[in-house]
């Protein structure tokens, strides 16, 4: 039975109304975060190697409920960021997310 005793932080950004600053430089979106419970999970060794061949390493899977989960595509857990790769809905109440390095964030699945 899930014991629900992990952590993870959901990240979303929201655009700033000015793209630009007065300089012409680049205004970063800004972030609000919230920390929700969740099931960690094992990435299996047949799933790790696969998602290598598509050099997007599958590196960390967790359970949250659908509830708590506001799609957002970026997860924080132990100081680390990961970008979510991919949903699946396990039943009613509860969806696994699948977390891969941030630096993926931003290209086509």
């Amino acid at each position: 039975m899930a014991k629900w005793a992990d952590e993870i932080t959901l990240i979303s950004e929201t655009e700033q109304a000015d793209r630009v600053n007065d300089n012409g430089f680049p205004v970063e979106p800004a972030e609000s975060s919230r920390t929700v419970f969740c099931n960690m999970k094992s990435v299996g060794y047949n799933e790790y190697f696969k998602s290598e061949q598509t050099g997007k390493v599958v590196e960390r899977k967790c359970e949250v409920h659908k509830a708590d989960y506001g799609g957002e595509d970026t997860v924080e857990m132990d100081g680390r960021r990961y970008f979510v790769l991919k949903t699946y809905d396990i039943d009613e109440d509860t969806l696994e997310l699948t977390l891969t390095d941030l630096r993926h964030k931003g290209e086509g699945a």
